[in-house]
């Protein structure tokens, strides 16, 4: 069965009309997108730093971005929540390798190499009180052996979708593929029989798209919505 392709393009067209007129002259701007590799959710966003300054190690931390919008999608295309200025919210957690143009991930979620983005973490085992869990996350483990991972959770369950594995909307383990993930036995009924990625794929990380020019506006809407359509398109053809 097919999916529905993601519609990137409104929530690219309202990034830019956001921070088009705040962006300083010297920001250099990147475009991010993730997809879930058991249920296809995903996200979509901008963040942008002075590219005239030095980062210690060449990384870019939460508190050196110009901005960082995120928007988080249902695996069917429908914008769920976007945050705007989240480098400015509690709990944010981002870092930008310049040397590598890599978003790091490999950490745990409040680490120097992990990263939070969207609402505050609330898993379990990170301390926080469950009781104020909300909002909508993209954040990192550190791996379990060898294995590191990335998860999309709706904390609150306030849109109600089934789990895709464990107690987790979504997740990509980069080192395991999904018949591996299947193999387990945690991945959500709903998927079973249908995961969103091929078996013999591995999960992905989310990506920083390089842009070619050093504006927003330069980056072009279609151009980054046909990026992140086309290989959404073709991960979405694989299960014809």
């Amino acid at each position: 069965m097919v999916r529905s392709l993601i519609a990137l393009p409104i929530a690219i067209v309202g990034t830019v009309l956001h921070f088009a007129a705040a962006i300083p002259a010297q920001a250099v701007t990147f475009q991010l997108g993730w997809t879930g590799q058991i249920a296809g959710f995903s996200i979509s966003g901008s963040f942008g730093y002075d590219e005239t300054r030095s980062y210690a190690d060449g990384i870019v931390r939460t508190r050196d971005l110009d901005f960082l919008t995120v928007s988080f999608f249902a695996p069917d295309g429908t914008l769920l929540r976007t945050y705007l200025n989240n480098h400015l919210d509690p709990g944010t957690n981002f870092n930008f390798d310049t040397r590598t143009q890599q978003i790091l991930q490999l950490g745990n979620f409040n680490d120097p190499d992990g990263i939070n983005i969207g609402a505050p973490n609330y898993d379990r085992e990170s301390g926080n009180d469950l009781s104020q869990a909300r909002g909508l996350s993209f954040w990192s483990k550190p791996p379990r052996g060898t294995t590191p991972h990335v998860h999309f959770d709706d904390w609150a369950d306030e849109f109600g979708f089934p789990v895709g594995f464990s107690t987790h909307e979504d997740v990509a383990f980069f080192e395991r593929t999904t018949a591996q993930l299947l193999a387990t036995g945690r991945v959500g009924a709903a998927y079973r029989d249908n995961p969103f990625s091929p078996l013999d794929s591995l999960g992905q990380p989310a990506i920083a798209v390089v842009p070619e020019p050093t504006t927003i506006l330069g980056l072009g809407i279609a151009g980054v919505a046909g990026l992140f359509a086309k290989k959404r398109a073709t991960q979405i053809g694989k299960h014809d």
